[in-house]
């Protein structure tokens, strides 16, 4: 047994597991499983490479893994609303792909390092993002109109209640009708006291809150 290929083995999944917890603490789809597997995958597809048996060339390999992770960072990339989430799993599933094909090719340092900056970006960032620029968040606001209200008059009022608001879709039909706006607040801000609020605007049926 080559134990040495069973450490690169080890040492993969354990990068990838420092990542996949980050995102795990952040409620991600992609979080600490799909990290560790993303790792362990990439290492033992360039480990495979670099074997005389399938030509001992693991750039060929490498250059495949980067294909294939495209799509699976694609797929955590969705449009909710006017907002797109998923960018930031996207890139880490992309760099632990990374630093799985360089413990693969035995460049501990490159992998550590990186998988060191990695999570200092994830968590530190996400702290200043949220302390210091807590209004830079987006909220999605859905109001549902009764039957024969007027939709210009409903509209001003929820842009009095929420200053900066802008009308991101409409919705006009004979049993429905319905203002889609899109705003900024304070991530402290309670969505069940702005939607409330919303509420007791006159002609209003409903009202959806969503960051």
């Amino acid at each position: 047994m080559d134990w040495t290929i069973v450490g690169q083995i080890a040492v993969a999944g354990a990068l990838g597991a420092a990542l996949g917890l980050e995102r795990e603490l952040g409620a991600q789809a992609a979080g600490l499983r799909t990290h560790m597997l993303v790792s362990l995958g990439a290492a033992l597809f360039t480990i495979a490479g670099s074997l005389e048996a399938f030509g001992s060339d693991p750039t060929r390999v490498a250059a495949q893994v980067v294909t294939g992770i495209g799509f699976l960072g694609g797929g955590a990339i969705f449009k909710e609303g006017v907002s797109v989430r998923g960018l930031t799993t996207a890139g880490s599933l992309w760099v632990t792909a990374a630093i799985g094909l360089a413990v693969g090719m035995r460049q501990w340092l490159a992998a550590i390092v990186t998988t060191a900056l990695a999570v200092l970006v994830l968590w530190l960032f996400e702290l200043l993002k949220r302390y210091l620029l807590p209004g830079r968040e987006a909220i999605v606001l859905t109001v549902t109109l009764e039957p024969g209200t007027a939709l210009d008059t409903v509209e001003k009022a929820t842009k009095d209640h929420v200053p900066g608001a802008t009308v991101h879709a409409v919705t006009y039909a004979e049993h429905e009708q319905r203002l889609v706006l899109n705003t900024q607040a304070d991530t402290d801000e309670s969505l069940s006291a702005l939607a409330e609020s919303l509420r007791r605007i006159p002609g209003v049926a409903g009202v959806a809150v969503s960051r």
